[in-house]
């Protein structure tokens, strides 16, 4: 998958590995819908939750399409196949009220200011850990986004958004601006010890350490759909 992001290839290799356990031996042009489908419903047997069995038939699909592209095979036998129904779905929990107040109130622990930045913006963590001051626009109240970090064998790496909807502003609300301190446009809002982009083992060290100290396991996801539900609560349009 050359042309996919390095996160979603992340994602998709545990798929890839399934199916070559399934398929890996038989001759491509001897797969049909059927052995697809069936693969699917004894998949989806084991409990596997919706997303998971449309990223099994998603990875399968992009598979036999490169084997139609190589010439392999006429036409994708995945095409026609489709997702089990009836199958459960994983539920986006959001904080409690008890851990939203924990999040409110410790932000001298550590990764406190970054929790606090994540539930008062919806920012995806890797775009958070991107932010340099100068992306902080206090006179107009905006924060822009234009980059991401992704973490490669765990280094800390630069990316743009994959959509234009990726790259945008978001408000700087009152009760974040009078928090968040000042700093050098060039620095990182938050960086590592030595003022550079966190490693993935860095950040998951300081984010276990703040759960320890807060008493709740939270994670920075689970704070962007917080972020969510506060605006619908607060009678902005969904949209």
């Amino acid at each position: 998958f050359p042309t996919l992001e390095y996160n979603s290839l992340k994602g998709y290799r545990p798929a890839l590995r399934r199916a070559v356990e399934e398929f890996g031996e038989l001759p491509i042009s001897t797969i049909k819908p059927k052995d697809i489908e069936r693969y699917l419903l004894r998949f989806a047997s084991k409990g596997y939750a919706q997303k998971t069995v449309r990223t099994q038939l998603l990875v399968l699909h992009l598979l036999l399409t490169h084997a139609v592209l190589e010439g392999d095979i006429e036409y994708n036998p995945a095409e026609p196949v489709k997702v089990p129904r009836g199958l459960p779905k994983k539920p986006r929990d959001i904080p409690t009220p008890e851990e939203l107040e924990a999040v409110k109130h410790n932000l001298d622990a550590p990764f406190g200011m970054l929790a606090f930045f994540l539930l008062y913006t919806g920012c995806r963590r890797g775009e958070a850990l991107a932010l340099t001051y100068r992306d902080i626009d206090r006179e107009n109240k905006r924060i822009h986004i234009s980059k991401s970090v992704y973490h490669d064998n765990n280094k800390a790496k630069i990316k743009q958004p994959k959509t234009a909807a990726g790259e945008r502003d978001i408000v700087l609300l009152d009760i974040l601006a009078s928090k968040l301190p000042k700093g050098k446009p060039d620095a990182l809002l938050f960086p590592n010890e030595q003022g550079e982009l966190m490693t993935s083992t860095q950040f998951q060290r300081g984010w276990d350490q703040y759960c320890r100290e807060i008493g709740f396991h939270i994670t920075p996801h689970q704070l962007r759909h917080a972020y969510a539900t506060i605006l619908f609560d607060a009678g902005l349009d969904a949209k």
